[in-house]
């Protein structure tokens, strides 16, 4: 099996044990699918695939991709560009997130669609998340989901994390209409129940598989808790 991971990682900021000191990391939805894979499958099983810049924080998050055993030979780099970033704060145990990511070259990983239509066509599953599909201006949204339709044609399977995020939407109208678009070409789908409870009004996860089914996907697993 080979998989392709498409989206978005970026530089992470959490607090260290010296208060007001911070750790930096490199995360994000699909690279964290795409890092925990690699440590099940063979050896380049992996691939990922999106926009980096050519600052040293994008070298540092390209050679960390590399020490897991992840395929970076799909992420570009756009010149003068560099990472999103984001800080995790803790309070009374629970985790909040403030972000930086207007500056990410990743929202132009989809601008070269013969690009990424070469990367799918190496791969046996090609995985997507919400996230990658709201951080892409329109064009570039519907370039991608153009790929993702050609490469389902071909015979790859299409998996798709909703990960329903609607602070990097224009409107939830918005979200939740670019959402189902997306889950009508995946075999797969991945909700989170509590998420689609909010944003969709499903009584029961029942409700949300159903819904998820009847736009397309072939299979759905919705996450509960």
């Amino acid at each position: 099996m080979r998989l392709l991971a498409v989206g978005e990682c970026m530089a992470e900021l959490s607090p260290s044990e010296t208060a007001g000191h911070y750790r930096l990391g490199f995360a994000g939805d699909t690279f964290n699918t795409a890092w925990y894979a690699a440590r099940l499958l063979p050896a380049g099983s992996v691939a990922y695939f999106t926009r980096l810049g050519d600052d040293p924080a994008s070298a540092d998050l390209r050679r960390f991709a590399e020490a897991g055993q992840i395929d970076t030979r799909h992420i570009s780099t756009e010149v003068g560009g560099t990472l999103g970033l984001y800080m995790i704060t803790l309070k009374d145990g629970e985790r909040s997130f403030t972000y930086w990511r207007g500056q990410s070259a990743a929202r132009h990983l989809a601008d070269d669609p013969a690009a990424l239509a070469a990367a799918m066509a190496e791969a046996e599953i090609v995985y997507v998340s919400g996230i990658t599909m709201a951080i892409l201006a329109p064009a570039a949204r519907d370039a991608l989901l153009g790929e993702l339709e050609t490469a389902r044609a071909a015979g790859r399977t299409i998996a798709f994390d909703p990960n329903l995020r609607p602070r990097l939407w224009s409107n939830p109208d918005d979200m939740r209409a670019e959402v189902m678009r997306t889950a009508a070409l995946c075999h797969l789908a991945l909700p989170s129940f509590e998420d689609e409870a909010e944003w969709f009004g499903d009584a029961d996860p029942v409700a949300t598989a159903a819904r998820y089914r009847a736009a397309g996907a072939e299979a759905v697993i919705v996450k509960n808790g």
